[in-house]
């Protein structure tokens, strides 16, 4: 049930249920994972990974970013009929990865839905991990289409299933004004699939279920009665967070929950301040 393509020090996987891609070298023992956001998958934490990994000591831990369902080269076909596509299942799917791989969670890095999952890990995991960070992510209940992701979503839902050129899909996007940002990343979620024919990486029907579960679903249970070390960590720029959320993130445990704040970023923080974010993690990282 394994496929692998291997690099030094770099291999992509998929099991039954997720692909991966894995960052190691031959004795690491202690290991992290990262769960991606909403359209995005491991691919877009590849600078991320390496990064960290080197900032952590390459000998000693091992990288496995995820593909959630639905999402990169986790397809449709290797998740179970009759599954909902919601927050405790994509989490369900991350700790039966690591089960697959005989190996336990030391630390879960997750950003924006891959912060909830992240969090709901806690719950699930037979050995929940050390440190769970969430990386702007709201803990609760979401208010209003978050950073316009609804948006998004329902102009994907518009487009033809395969498009000729990424060109054609700015033309196609033209009527919502989204920012040449977005449109060149939605762009950069694109695949050949034929001669002319491109389609995008992501079922978008999966990820608009995660949407609507990431937003009705609430997971303070992880922060107001912590079993692992957490960090909450908010971009300075972002405009999600409410000041009650704040207000009840300084009334939980401080021996257990951090907050934190990452300067010089937006939403996309791993982008913004990159190595801001890894100097903020392999700092708290290196205490296990």
């Amino acid at each position: 049930m394994f496929t692998k393509l291997s690099r030094r020090a770099f291999s992509h996987t998929a099991t039954q249920h997720l692909a991966y891609e894995v960052y190691d070298s031959p004795g690491t023992h202690k290991v992290l994972y990262i769960v991606h956001g909403l359209l995005g998958s491991a691919r877009n934490w590849r600078s991320l990974s390496n990064g960290l990994r080197k900032a952590l000591g390459p000998d000693t831990w091992r990288v496995v970013a995820v593909d959630l369902r639905g999402h990169g080269k986790s397809t449709p076909r290797q998740i179970g009929s009759g599954e909902r596509h919601d927050v405790v299942n994509a989490a369900s799917d991350v700790e039966a990865l690591a089960r697959s791989r005989g190996e336990t969670i030391d630390v879960v890095v997750g950003h924006s839905l891959g912060g909830k999952i992240a969090l709901e890990l806690s719950r699930l995991a037979a050995n929940a991990p050390k440190q769970i960070w969430s990386l702007d992510s709201v803990p609760g209940r979401v208010v209003g289409d978050t950073h316009g992701v609804a948006q998004v979503l329902d102009a994907v839902v518009g487009l033809p299933r395969r498009i000729p050129s990424r060109r054609k899909l700015a033309e196609l996007l033209a009527p919502f004004k989204f920012s040449a940002q977005l449109v060149d990343w939605l762009g950069s979620n694109l695949q050949a699939v034929g001669e002319n024919e491109l389609e995008f990486v992501f079922d978008i029907d999966i990820a608009k279920n995660l949407y609507d579960s990431y937003r009705v679903s609430d997971s303070w249970h992880a922060i107001e009665a912590p079993v692992s070390n957490v960090f909450i960590v908010k971009a300075e720029l972002s405009t999600r967070w409410r000041p009650e959320c704040l207000q009840r993130l300084h009334q939980a445990p401080q021996s257990r929950v951090k907050l934190l704040e990452l300067a010089n970023a937006g939403h996309w923080l791993h982008a913004d301040n990159p190595s801001g974010l890894i100097e903020m993690l392999s700092t708290h990282i290196s205490k296990i």
